[in-house]
């Protein structure tokens, strides 16, 4: 998963800083950062471990506004979606020192079916493409957190805020968002976005809890009942 996300960041732009035991990114413009960490199972012991994490990045960031602008990405690989132990995320991501942490759960099928379907492709354009098409979106919401990769796709887009929707083609060619228009069309899943998640700056964003997002998800869910 390490190297999916960060195909992510390097085609996003961002830069990397040379670090042997994780990941960091700087968003020069926003003056943003990112500490992206890979954990199997268990990730408790975060809370513990975030203050030398937070000491070594600022060491070789050396920016003063890392302070304030430190975002931890924790990538946790469980056996199952059902291992997935949902109080313990919430008290780490509401965890207001240090970090604004994220969390991002996914299975080894989960993973291998994605970068199967992105094959050769771009990551990032391949993601933001994704997150439009009907039958991904169908798949999730008729099988949220139970499908090959299409709730991954979503759960990325979530936790990685400048992943953008609306990308639009040179040569004159139409944007992919009005290409996949028709296709999505009745889902709302556009406006779903747009309203909720689009329109956030990042500290909004990142204010935002997991079980917040995943109720403005639900809504388009079909009832169970």
């Amino acid at each position: 998963m390490i190297n999916l996300i960060s195909r992510i960041f390097d085609e996003a732009g961002l830069e990397e800083k040379a670090c042997a035991e994780f990941k960091i990114y700087a968003l020069k413009e926003q003056q943003n950062y990112w500490i992206i960490l890979e954990r199997d199972d268990v990730v408790e012991s975060i809370i513990d471990e975030q203050v030398e994490l937070f000491v070594k990045a600022k060491e070789i960031i050396q920016k003063p506004t890392f302070d304030k602008n430190a975002n931890l990405l924790i990538l946790n690989k469980v056996a199952a979606i059902s291992d997935i132990k949902t109080d313990s995320f919430l008290q780490i991501e509401e965890n207001p020192y240090h970090f604004k942490k994220s969390i991002l759960y996914y299975t080894e099928d989960e993973l291998n079916n994605l970068t199967k379907k992105i094959g050769d492709s771009p990551t990032l354009s391949s993601i933001q493409s994704l997150i439009l098409e009907d039958k991904v979106f169908s798949r999730h919401k008729i099988s949220f957190d139970a499908n090959d990769f299409e709730s991954l796709v979503y759960r990325i887009a979530i936790k990685i805020p400048f992943i953008k929707i609306r990308i639009t083609q040179t040569n004159n060619l139409k944007s992919l968002e009005e290409i996949n228009q028709k296709s999505v069309g009745s889902n709302s899943l556009n406006d779903l976005l747009e309203q909720n998640f689009l329109a956030l700056d990042d500290e909004e964003f990142n204010a935002m809890t997991e079980e917040v997002i995943l109720e403005k998800l639900k809504t388009k869910l079909p009832d169970e009942n």
